[in-house]
């Protein structure tokens, strides 16, 4: 899977992909938060109790890195 930056993921395309086995997932919840975290497992239940609520959650692509397996993405939550 080409990565382009912009690009918007699910978490469950992530999962999916197995690109958390491959690269390490650095999720910010903002464009000026420091402290990413990495647990993508966590990310899916934040996925499914906002869907109950009727919003969406996706990531868009901050940056990624091939030579160091990793991938940036920042959470968008849409009501």
């Amino acid at each position: 899977m080409e990565i382009k930056e912009g690009e918007l993921l699910g978490i469950d395309e992530v999962i999916r992909l197995e690109l958390a086995k491959k690269w390490r997932i650095a999720i910010y919840g903002s464009e000026k938060e420091e402290i990413p975290t990495y647990d993508t497992m966590a990310e899916r239940d934040l996925e499914r109790i906002t869907s109950m609520d009727g919003g969406k959650v996706k990531y868009r692509v901050k940056s990624f890195d091939e030579a160091e397996k990793t991938l940036s993405v920042i959470r968008e939550i849409t009501w």
